[in-house]
């Protein structure tokens, strides 16, 4: 009578997940709808109609063509891999030289660092650009990594510190008793147990990176060194551009996010819980 009771009492809260979840896969579906509607069937049928004929294949086609969007897919993932790899390169050192090694002011220096996330991200384009152009840098593949690395690092410094703390200091103790000193410890010990942090850090870095418009439309101005989302804003053209080759393209673009959570999605909440980042 009780576990009937019990059950009676979970369906209200099943109702309201299966309500919340239709809500957040219609938007989803209706996306994939209109990627594989040809033009015609787009103009001719509500947006939650099948199409008369698969036209995705079409779809993309014309976006490679006319759009090269493959060229912005190129430049996204590599500035997506070289970002986020600078980001944690830089970051899991700082996050062992705060908690392990303990300089001066340490707490200070991390607040310095992390203060980078409290800003809003247009304070920095005048500045930047104004930079940007006088070195350089603007408009070309080394000046975006730079931008977007040091985007990444205050939150990724965060998630290794987080980390680090948990890892007992026994362990390091015994690696200084059998002669391993600070350099050999962090890559030998630290680094090798990473792998749960490095990952919500890759994960979060590169997706934000794969995502930016801001930086992407403000400090780039040739199409082979703009990123994807610039590419999708630029497909609306005016008068909205062709919903349907702009639908197949957000399809695409969202392939790769998709694959590295796929990818990574087995130490992410590990990393999560242990970083202090949840």
């Amino acid at each position: 009578m009780l576990k009937t009771k019990d059950k009676l009492r979970k369906i209200p809260v099943l109702l309201i997940m299966i309500l919340l979840v239709l809500v957040w896969i219609l938007p989803v579906w209706t996306s994939f709808l209109v990627s594989f509607k040809s033009a015609e069937d787009f103009v001719s049928q509500k947006f939650y109609n099948f199409p008369t004929r698969f036209a995705f294949h079409e779809n993309l086609k014309k976006i490679i063509d006319i759009y090269k969007i493959q060229e912005h897919i190129i430049s996204s993932l590599l500035y997506s891999a070289v970002g986020a790899g600078i980001a944690i390169l830089f970051a899991s050192m700082a996050g062992y030289s705060i908690v392990r090694l303990k300089p001066k002011f340490n707490f200070i220096l991390f607040f310095i660092i992390y203060s980078g996330t409290i800003f809003p991200f247009q304070m920095y384009l005048i500045p930047v650009y104004k930079f940007y152009n006088s070195t350089g840098l603007y408009d070309t593949r080394a000046g975006m990594f730079l931008i977007y690395a040091a985007i990444c690092i205050p939150f990724s410094l965060f998630v290794y510190r987080g980390y680090y703390t948990t890892i007992p200091k026994e362990i390091e103790e015994a690696a200084k008793l059998d002669g391993c000193g600070p350099v050999r410890a962090f890559f030998q010990i630290f680094i090798p147990n990473s792998v749960p942090p490095t990952a919500v850090v890759a994960l979060f870095q590169a997706t934000w990176i794969w995502n930016d418009l801001l930086f992407g439309m403000i400090l780039t101005r040739t199409q082979r060194m703009r990123p994807i989302m610039v590419a999708l804003a630029s497909m609306s053209g005016y008068g909205g551009g062709s919903i349907p080759y702009i639908m197949t393209g957000v399809i695409v673009a969202s392939i790769p996010t998709i694959a590295l959570f796929i990818l990574l999605r087995k130490y992410f909440i590990s990393g999560m819980i242990l970083s202090g980042a949840a």
